[in-house]
């Protein structure tokens, strides 16, 4: 293992390249291994070999450890700050469940996206005051410069290179239509027109809707990018923000009572987010079109309900995953 006082030549958001000492160094496979087991993990259902394997091939040690936190730790005596009846095969047991939960609802958030696009093209078509053309221009006339100049500069680049809506934007560079611009949009522009669109038609609900897919961006964009979500089951990660009001009307609507429990876990932003696309994916009317992510959302209710029963209440994101299964059983 290197030296901790060693000097390294580092980069940092702000900082740029420079010179940094006492960093953690990068360790090997065998190092990971011995860590965790001083921290006081066991591989007793999981060997070290294979463990060394899954670091090496199925996860990074920063992704696959991250789930330790969520253990209880003794409090005293000759273990004192090691953790409590911890094997590496609950890490990766909760790493299979994340991953799960992941493609689940990647599934969900991108059902939202498709059904969100259509919504404002069905009302403009609709609108005899408003064209498809028309509301494109005032929108981005709308924007900030940079954030105009930043879409503009996206969708160049991609006329260029982009191989499956490259053709697309090309073709309408010069006059594109609302039907077309959707199409094309990431989701944060996307949620960009659909408040635009909201406050151009005094539309309370949408825009409620707009401040719920926010929610749904960030899942998605978890989901996509493969980032953890049950290692933020616990209080460490509450928010001072509040869920959208139509995730609290869900909620009340689907006799999910107001009590200690409920507050507590709301608290929690992974869990606003998760909830607030169950909402968006009912709403908007995605299970009745996509029994994919409907079977995809009870198989991982049924997964989350196996592992609440396995690991039982000593921990407390067992009551993270219990709430959760809940919610999802009210969404399907």
């Amino acid at each position: 293992m290197e030296e901790v006082d060693k000097t390294y030549t580092a980069w940092g958001i702000g900082d740029g390249v420079h010179e940094a000492r006492d960093l953690k160094p990068m360790l090997t496979p065998d190092e990971q291994v011995a860590l965790l087991k001083a921290k006081g993990v066991t591989f007793e259902r999981c060997d070290e070999a294979k463990a060394i394997a899954a670091l090496t091939k199925r996860g990074s040690f920063l992704h696959i450890a991250s789930y330790r936190k969520l253990f209880q730790k003794h409090r005293d005596g000759e273990r004192e700050g090691q953790y409590v009846r911890l094997d590496f095969a609950d890490l990766l047991n909760l790493d299979a469940l994340d991953a799960r939960l992941r493609s689940a609802f990647q599934s969900v958030a991108y059902d939202i996206e498709r059904v969100a696009k259509t919504r404002p093209i069905e009302r403009i078509s609709l609108e005899e005051s408003e064209d498809g053309y028309a509301i494109v221009a005032e929108f981005m006339a709308s924007q900030q410069k940079r954030y105009r100049n930043s879409i503009e500069s996206n969708l160049k680049v991609r006329m260029a290179e982009d191989a499956y809506a490259g053709a697309l934007i090309a073709r309408y560079a010069s006059d594109m239509p609302v039907w077309v611009f959707l199409e094309v949009m990431s989701f944060g522009a996307l949620l960009a027109f659909y408040l635009f669109c909201a406050e151009r038609w005094s539309d309370e609900e949408m825009r409620q809707e707009h401040y719920a897919m926010k929610g749904v961006k960030a899942v998605r964009n978890c989901c996509s990018h493969g980032a953890c979500v049950i290692n933020g089951f616990d209080s460490g990660y509450d928010a001072d923000t509040r869920a959208s009001s139509i995730a609290y009307e869900w909620l009340d609507s689907k006799g999910v009572e107001q009590s200690g429990a409920r507050k507590a876990k709301l608290r929690n932003r992974r869990i606003q987010q998760l909830l607030e696309t169950l909402v968006m994916f009912e709403r908007m009317g995605c299970a009745a079109s996509s029994q994919y992510s409907v079977d995809d959302l009870r198989g991982l209710k049924s997964s989350v309900s196996e592992v609440c029963e396995e690991y039982g209440e000593q921990n407390t994101f067992v009551s993270y995953l219990g709430f959760l299964a809940r919610l999802i059983d009210k969404s399907v």
